[in-house]
């Protein structure tokens, strides 16, 4: 399971340490920055066949091999061969959710360890495979092309990547005019985020995963109403969770309430450069306040005018650019910021969407892939990351947080809602 070893005279390969991971980099004074995937089978997974899957994958992208080398405020991703692919394997019989949990919730220290863990909880007729990546490496959509990648050496006995291998944000500003970019940095919007939706303190030591989920009729449904509306499925979600936040927040809300929507900048690169195994995210902040009164369909008549106005506007570059500017010297300003955010107990409620997962891409050969969810990294409270994600035709809600006592009751309520202000929409 070793990666391919150096050469005594060969020094480790270094790699570039990007904006993007400078920014997950200091973020991690926040919350811990793991993404995860959870992949249920119908029958049993071959070890040997993950094994060397594990290993084709790690030849392949020799930014698996890497951990973070910090020098003061300089960074950088430094191979190392003395380091093995992580993969191991649980009983899947007992307290699945429970494992599941210790997994996601194992800290990495990128320091010290290569991104790429997974876990097979192994049980006599069928297995769940979680596959988790350190987000300094990368995103979400970065997660999920090694996760195609994975399925696809699982299945065939080899890899034969297209992988850009530039993870730097240069190419997506040369896609832009500098008075573009220099319009998009002014017109960036960073809010504050809004209110806390439930007071504190709460219990750091204690952590929980709530799932819930829309099966395919009332997926549908959604969709009916999306349809309807000229709007996107995303347009949709975005109403029910500003409807329910709304209705919790109560007199407490003042001005109009922002929402954080990652943006996946990778839609700016030509096709055939978009597989990127990296942090490529910006993100927009919809405000929108509350109309007493208002239907479901009325709200998301501005929610939709809202998104159509910042998909005009290059949406995510201009925060993007900020970012870029940020992690400048190391990202001394991000992490001056961070800190701020952390003693405050400052956090947005974040809205991402993992997007669908491709059935065709994630094929493990004769192993049918029954259902797969994403989970995002945990988001201490107040704050809220609700990580979406689809595969055959079910949605995903899937909130890691803290405080098992007062916030997971809170958060299993707030996801309920959100079910039933989509199933009211009809």
């Amino acid at each position: 399971m070793n990666t391919q070893p150096l050469s005594r005279s060969a020094a480790p390969r270094s790699f570039p340490f990007t904006a993007g991971d400078v920014n997950i980099y200091h973020a991690r004074l926040l919350a811990d920055q793991q993404v995860t995937y959870v992949l249920e089978f119908a029958n049993c997974l071959d070890l040997d066949r993950l094994k060397t899957s594990l290993r084709l994958l790690h030849e392949a992208l020799p930014m698996l091999t890497c951990t973070v080398q910090r020098t003061d405020w300089r960074f950088r991703w430094v191979q190392r061969p003395d380091c093995l692919p992580s993969l191991s394997v649980q009983d899947g019989s007992g307290q699945i959710q429970s494992d599941i949990l210790h997994f996601v919730n194992t800290l990495c220290d990128p320091e010290k360890d290569l991104p790429l863990k997974l876990l097979l909880l192994h049980s006599v007729d069928r297995d769940m495979l979680c596959f988790k990546v350190d987000h300094v490496l990368a995103d979400a959509s970065g997660l999920k092309s090694l996760l195609y990648l994975f399925a696809e050496a699982y299945g065939k006995g080899k890899l034969s990547p297209i992988v850009n291998r530039n993870r730097g944000f240069g190419q997506i500003f040369r896609r832009f005019s500098p008075l573009a970019l220099f319009k998009a940095a002014l017109a960036a919007d960073l809010p504050k985020p809004g209110p806390a939706l439930l007071a504190g303190p709460f219990d750091s030591s204690s952590v929980f995963l709530e799932h819930a989920s829309l099966d395919p009729e009332q997926f549908g449904r959604v969709r009916i109403v999306a349809k309807e509306a000229g709007a996107t499925i995303n347009d949709t979600l975005l109403t029910a969770l500003y409807r329910v936040i709304w209705d919790r927040a109560g007199d407490n809300l003042a001005s109009p309430y922002p929402v954080m929507v990652p943006v996946d900048m990778r839609r700016y690169l030509p096709a055939e450069k978009r597989l990127v195994i990296g942090n490529m995210s910006g993100a927009v902040f919809p405000r929108l306040a509350q109309v007493p009164g208002e239907s479901f369909r009325e709200t998301l008549t501005r929610v939709k005018t809202r998104m159509d106005e910042l998909k005009v506007e290059q949406p995510g570059l201009g925060a993007l650019i900020l970012l870029a500017v940020g992690a400048v010297r190391g990202g001394r300003m991000i992490r001056s910021r961070y800190q701020q955010a952390a003693s405050r107990g400052l956090s947005f409620i974040n809205f991402t969407n993992f997007s669908v997962i491709d059935e065709s891409l994630c094929d493990f050969g004769s192993v049918p892939l029954i259902q797969a969810y994403g989970i995002g990294p945990i988001q201490y409270a107040p704050g809220i990351l609700i990580a979406l994600s689809t595969y055959r035709n079910t949605l995903h809600f899937v909130v890691y947080g803290n405080d098992t006592q007062r916030f997971q009751p809170f958060i299993r309520s707030f996801l309920a809602s959100i079910k039933s202000q989509l199933g009211q929409a009809l």
